[in-house]
């Protein structure tokens, strides 16, 4: 669950002002407070999905793959915390000790129901803004990923999307990442239900 902590203009030095144990991030100058922390499957699939990107990135020797919580400081009124993002060689000059301080080349957000909409439309629209190459959107309820690419004109395509399957099929493939291809079974093989 996502809540507006206060109406007012947050910046990065309100934020590092907060308690170490908040996870908070700000957009658009609005601060928000995640509450409770993410459901266990939420979990499973980020490190599911970090893993595979890592060890891609890690042989081909392209960056660097971090996960949550890992600031990434847009400009003053811009703070996310996105649940995976890449960031190539070439980029690493934003990398700070803390956090980082640009647009990653990749970012990637697990949708759940409280952070749907967010991560759908306003993170969209943001990154797209600040000009993060590629944006996945993993959606655990319907078992499906999107893969979104910034476009010559700065607004995002649709360059790979897949849904799994009742037999465990569908991939998808990044734009940023080349010749790297997710099976979904991989990501989605297993959810836990009950409170």
């Amino acid at each position: 669950m996502t809540h507006i902590i206060e109406e007012k203009l947050w910046t990065y030095e309100d934020y590092l002002n907060l308690a170490d144990d908040k996870t908070c991030e700000i957009l658009g100058g609005r601060l928000s407070m995640m509450v409770p922390a993410p459901e266990f499957n939420h979990q499973l699939i980020s490190a599911r999905m970090q893993f595979l990107i890592m060890r891609f990135v890690e042989k081909k020797d392209l960056g660097y793959v971090v996960d949550a919580p890992t600031d990434v400081v847009l400009d003053e009124v811009n703070v996310v915390q996105p649940d995976i993002l890449f960031i190539s060689r070439e980029n690493r000059a934003i990398i700070k000790k803390k956090g980082v301080f640009g647009p990653p080349d990749l970012i990637v957000e697990i949708v759940s129901p409280s952070t749907q909409h967010r991560d759908v439309y306003e993170k969209k629209d943001l990154y797209a803004t600040f000009k993060v190459k590629e944006y996945w959107i993993v959606n655990p309820y319907m078992k499906c990923i999107e893969v979104l690419s910034l476009n010559g004109k700065g607004v995002y395509t649709l360059f790979s999307e897949g849904y799994m399957d009742e037999g465990g099929h569908g991939t998808i493939k990044s734009n940023v990442l080349k010749d790297f291809i997710v099976n979904l079974e991989d990501v989605f093989k297993e959810d836990f239900e009950g409170g």
